[in-house]
Order: structure tokens, then C-alpha cells, then sequence
């Protein structure tokens, strides 16, 4: 996957936040469950959140399909969340265009979702 295919999906302060300390893992040597595991751990208090949950676990499954390493939790969990109409949501926008947007795009990614290869756990 081209890094900047899905880049609005990091758009977000939280989705960034997330992407940097994942990054700076990977930076120093660290693998993708390593990395995984640190951010789950480092924003579990927001896991239950309606609007930040979802942006956790669909940057996680970015991450992970970016470098090559998608795990099936997440892969799964990301394509509930669109499916759902979840991660609409937690990307909340008020303007049309900007919503039909960001739903174009939650699409492209359900569809490199459901075709990637996922790792044994």
C-alpha cells in the first residue's frame, strides 16, 4: 500500500498522535505487534470512547497494512467499523462534501482491507 493512499485517514490530532508513537517504535527496531501492542496499551482509556475508539483500531489496521503485517483482529475490527457505519461517525463532518469524502475514502479502504493478506497471530 502507497503510505499516502489512505493519509486522510490520519487527519485527526488523536490519529496522528497514534501514527508518531507507532512510528517512533518502528524507528528504533520494533515490530508490528510490538508497536500494536504499545499503542492499544498507551490509549486504552479512549478504546471504549464512541468517537475515538474507532479511530484507534482503524489507524492500527493502517499502520499494520502499510507495513505489511495486518493482523486479523484488526482487520477485522476495521472492517466492522465501516461496515457499521462507526467509523463514519468517529470522522464526524459537518460539511457534505468533506462527508461524502471521508465515506468515498472509508470505502477504498474496506476494499484494501478485504484483500489483503493477514498474518497468523
Amino acid at each position: 500500500m502507497d503510505p499516502e493512499t489512505f493519509a486522510d485517514i490520519f487527519a485527526s490530532d488523536l490519529a496522528l498522535e497514534i501514527k508518531s508513537e507507532f512510528m517512533e517504535l518502528r524507528g528504533v527496531g520494533a515490530d508490528v505487534p510490538t508497536c500494536t501492542t504499545h499503542v492499544i496499551s498507551r490509549f486504552r482509556n479512549l478504546l471504549s470512547d464512541p468517537n475515538d475508539g474507532p479511530v484507534i483500531f482503524l489507524i492500527l489496521a493502517a499502520l499494520q497494512l502499510r507495513e505489511g503485517h495486518l493482523q486479523p483482529t484488526f482487520r477485522d475490527a476495521a472492517v466492522d467499523l465501516i461496515e457499521s457505519g462507526e467509523a463514519l461517525r468517529a470522522y464526524q463532518a459537518v460539511e457534505p462534501n468533506l462527508r461524502a469524502d471521508r465515506k468515498s475514502l472509508l470505502g477504498a479502504f474496506l476494499a484494501s482491507l478485504s484483500e489483503a493478506d493477514v498474518v497468523d497471530e
